[in-house]
């Protein structure tokens, strides 16, 4: 293998730190990359085509809307990768001489493969999440997707729950593999922890209902002073839970700092015994993968409390590196963490498990090469 085009939506976006370690890492960082938009964090420098920057041409205008239409009467999404938009893409890839396209993310995957798969080059995708469980209930999606399937070369996901959720549609292909996002292991590391710390990471959104992270903190840690809990993100359920910590009148020990860098991130995920997550499927059917923020969590050494959802119980076994409730299970919740506050959850001892795991079956060095290893075979 030479050189891979990822695709993406943006290079490089600070919060989607799996797609960037590809694209910093993968083939020791031969990739190129096409992205809807540049950002301005780009801690690498690697040749980008810049979707936005495509100019219009006059027969793009009529071809637009004509292809739309025509998208919308087969039952497709009416957005198209069409004109001068592909034409000079498939003129990057092969002034470039790619020998293989990664997708980042399935929609992306289903909108560029059906496209440009039948190029000669091998053209892979991988799912992540959102674009496995509520964008795929979509019949268009489903559609779209079913056509990329027949020219896409293989496809990655970072838990099996995404793969069997598509294969509930009746999307399946014979190359396809499990490969969670990973964690650098070295970096992410357990550090002295702080006793009866709690932290919880991520945005305050339906499918995380960090209403009940914080309400069932609160409840049980009322009996132990020297509990606490931080909460990492911000997002739309952010008054609320502020609105819970003031009416239970914890305050002073349930903090929301909104969103953070990478080095409190891992300053809070080193010192906590515990790490929440009481994940959802929402309302409208968004769904996690495999949390990045759990697998970091193992790898920082602390015991996970979360629920049976999506790929988590993949990433913990119950006993041993963590514990988990069914979803909206809030009385099993509580009972979680008030065994956390009690001792009765032995931390040190389940957290040198966490990190055992992590070492293990998480590294994203470790990961990156069975990456590459399929990338090669095609």
């Amino acid at each position: 293998m030479k050189k891979i085009c990822i695709f993406t939506y943006a290079y490089m976006h600070p919060h989607q730190t799996m797609v960037n370690f590809h694209i910093e890492n993968l083939f020791s960082g031969s990739a190129v990359v096409c992205a809807g938009k540049e950002t301005t964090f780009q801690p690498v420098k690697r040749t980008v085509f810049d979707r936005s920057s495509v100019s219009r041409t006059l027969w793009d205008k009529v071809l637009e809307p004509v292809t739309g239409l025509s998208n919308k009467l087969k039952g497709l999404p009416q957005k198209s990768l069409i004109g001068s938009e592909r034409a000079q893409i498939v003129d990057f890839l092969r002034r470039e001489s790619v020998d293989a396209v990664l997708c980042e993310f399935g929609c992306i995957g289903a909108e560029v493969v059906s496209s440009i798969g039948d190029i000669g080059i091998p053209m892979f995708t991988y799912y992540r999440g959102y674009d496995g469980t509520m964008r795929i209930r979509s019949s268009r999606q489903q559609r779209l997707t079913a056509r990329a399937f027949e020219k896409t070369a293989g496809l990655f996901f970072v838990s099996k729950f995404l793969q069997d959720n598509l294969a509930s549609y009746g999307l399946v292909h014979p190359n396809s593999h499990v490969i969670p996002s990973g964690v650098n292991t070295d970096k992410f590391q357990p550090l002295e922890k702080k006793k009866r710390k709690f932290v919880a990471i991520g945005r305050l959104v339906d499918k995380k209902r960090p209403d009940i992270t914080v309400r069932s903190f609160c409840e049980e840690a009322k009996s132990y002073p020297d509990a606490t809990l931080s909460l990492l993100g911000g997002g739309p359920w952010q008054e609320r839970c502020q609105e819970i910590i003031r009416d239970m009148g914890m305050e002073d020990r349930v903090e929301i700092l909104g969103e953070q860098s990478h080095e409190n991130v891992l300053k809070h995920l080193q010192e906590a015994e515990f790490f929440l997550q009481h994940s959802v499927t929402s309302p409208e059917g968004d769904a996690e993968g495999a949390p990045t923020s759990i697998q970091e969590a193992l790898a920082c050494g602390c015991v996970v409390l979360s629920t049976r959802h999506a790929g988590i119980p993949e990433l913990v076994s119950e006993g041993e590196t963590g514990f988990l409730v069914d979803e909206l299970d809030e009385t099993g919740f509580r009972a979680l963490i008030r065994d956390a506050l009690s001792g009765k959850i032995d931390a040190e001892k389940i957290g040198c498990a966490s990190r055992e795991f992590a070492v293990r079956n998480l590294d994203n060095r470790l990961l990156i090469k069975r990456l590459e290893s399929v990338l090669s075979e095609a």
